[in-house]
């Protein structure tokens, strides 16, 4: 990985009399309890039963000083509003996360290896509070996505700077552009499920950090970060938990497949080529050794027949099948019993003619997910799994379909040789119903992957290769040109906007990078042909 944006900024703090370790420290621990306030005494004890290696040594008051006073007049942190006293009384200066910085959280919707919607929300360093903005808009090429992220940021930032202008505040500060996809990433490319080489990975990293760079509304490069969704979530878990439990292992289903995350001492754990966790590719559906055969034409599921649905019979993203990806989504599920609302064909029940068919396809997909949860739970051995579902399979009806993919799947996980014997060791949590909610909870976890990064860089825990110095004037070989409006743009889309604490009620602006995007274009093009 190249953190060379990061490193720009931890350069600029070098003369404060601590290291950036500890400068990573103390925003580490400031982090940990955000969005609440703490003070110089608590980050400076630390806590030796801490479940992170960074919250454990006491590190000097003064050094603690030091660093707090170099990270606020950068603006990474600042003074609270809470009433804190030491234990004898004193009155505490109370210390947050900064406002004067903001992170952009991009989800990029896909099918397939394809984006199909890019979702972008402009949040604020501990990503909990309402967006200062969010823009949606479809893209169906990877081309497309890349210019929508960069032109959604640039025009949430354009109006949040407005607004902040008119109240006599000055312009957000980025800290960097999180993106999360449905696909595996490697060193900031997005890899292609198919592994044989066929398809080439799309360098999403250096072609937004191309576009970024050209522009010169930022002032300054953006450092971007591209991350699986499933990782991201994870991250945004341990997170939320303030990294009380160091192993833990996360889990989305998705309408199309399945996904892991997995933390290990406090970590995210990518694997050697960014394809670690990817537990919707495991084979569960027919017995070691056997060779996969064709599906009897007679399995195949009413909505497969209908409506062309995948079901449990189609071969998964990757080309194989009896994968997890073919069993547990409930997209599999339509494909079996028909085109119809996934909540509808849950709520089947015994009055229903069809009841032990429904019944058997949920289980038999509930049962697919259990699995592989249980050959997790016995491989790395969490301390938790946290599985997101649908909202009709997380809750379901008692005595219904939906009610045994959960009853099936818990059944699995919990009699596997290594599950805990916590009461919460399955955790199960519902996935957003509505599309936005969705699309919203994957870019506050991609906004939140760009804090993390920059603390384990600082801290020098993500093997960054970052050890040349740039020219401060290089644009990588791009000409910086000025914006310009250029009304009736077919090349692109305008953004539709959901205005998040801003409520600006302005038309679109519309603007082309014109050279930098056409160079993007071409790198792009001669990437694929390759």
């Amino acid at each position: 990985m190249n953190h060379e944006q990061f490193q720009d900024m931890l350069d600029n703090l070098a003369n404060v009399g601590v290291g950036q370790e500890v400068l990573g420290e103390v925003l580490a621990r400031v982090s940990l309890i955000a969005p609440e306030e703490t003070s110089r005494i608590a980050i400076a004890a630390g806590n030796p039963a801490a479940r992170r290696a960074v919250d454990q040594r006491a590190i000097p008051q003064g050094t603690v000083s030091k660093a707090v006073k170099a990270l606020m007049d950068e603006g990474l942190l600042e003074a609270g509003e809470r009433a804190l006293s030491s234990p004898d009384g004193r009155p505490l200066l109370p210390i947050r996360l900064g406002s004067s910085y903001a992170i952009a959280g991009v989800n990029i919707t896909q099918s397939g290896d394809q984006p199909r919607q890019v979702t972008t929300a402009l949040l604020g360093l501990d990503g909990t509070r309402d967006p200062f903005g969010i823009a949606h808009d479809r893209a169906d090429r990877w081309d497309q996505a890349i210019e929508l992220i960069h032109y959604h940021v640039a025009s949430l930032k354009r109006a949040c700077d407005r607004d902040r202008a008119a109240r006599g505040l000055k312009p957000l500060r980025m800290l960097g552009v999180g993106v999360e996809v449905g696909s595996p990433v490697y060193n900031g490319e997005v890899m292609a499920h198919l592994s044989d080489g066929s398809a080439p990975p799309v360098a999403l990293t250096a072609a937004l950090n191309r576009l970024f760079k050209a522009d010169p509304g930022f002032g300054q490069a953006v450092p971007v970060i591209v991350e699986n969704d499933v990782n991201a979530l994870a991250v945004l878990a341990i997170h939320q938990a303030h990294y009380a439990e160091p192993d833990l292992v996360v889990v989305g289903v998705f309408d199309e497949g399945v996904g892991g995350g997995l933390v290990m001492d406090g970590r995210l754990r990518r694997g050697g080529n960014g394809r670690a966790m990817e537990i919707g590719h495991l084979a569960v559906s027919f017995p070691p050794g056997h060779q996969e055969r064709e599906p009897d034409p007679r399995d195949r599921g009413r909505g497969a027949l209908s409506a062309g649905l995948p079901d449990f019979y189609t071969r998964c993203w990757c080309g194989h099948l009896g994968h997890v990806d073919t069993l547990a989504p409930p997209r599999r599920i339509q494909g079996m019993l028909g085109d119809f609302p996934l909540d509808q064909l849950g709520e089947t029940d015994s009055r229903h003619p069809r009841f032990e068919e429904a019944q058997h396809v949920f289980a038999r997909s509930g049962a697919a997910l259990g699995r592989a949860l249980a050959h997790v739970s016995n491989t790395v051995n969490p301390s938790r799994i946290i599985t997101y579902l649908p909202a009709p399979l997380a809750g379901p009806k008692p005595d219904t379909a939906a009610a045994a993919y959960r009853a099936a799947m818990e059944q699995e996980v919990l009699s596997a040789f290594a599950a805990g014997d916590k009461d919460d060791y399955l955790t199960i949590r519902a996935l957003p119903a509505e599309p936005e909610d969705l699309a919203l909870l994957g870019a506050r976890a991609a906004a939140i992957c760009v804090l993390e990064s920059f603390i384990e860089h600082a801290l020098r825990l993500d093997g960054c290769t970052t050890t040349l110095r740039r020219s401060s004037g290089s644009t990588g070989g791009f000409p910086v040109l000025k914006l310009t409006g250029i009304p009736g743009d077919g090349g692109l889309p305008g953004p539709s906007y959901v205005p998040g604490s801003l409520a600006t009620g302005e038309p679109r602006e519309q603007y082309r990078l014109q050279s930098a995007r056409g160079a993007v274009r071409e790198w792009f093009a001669k990437k694929c042909s390759k």
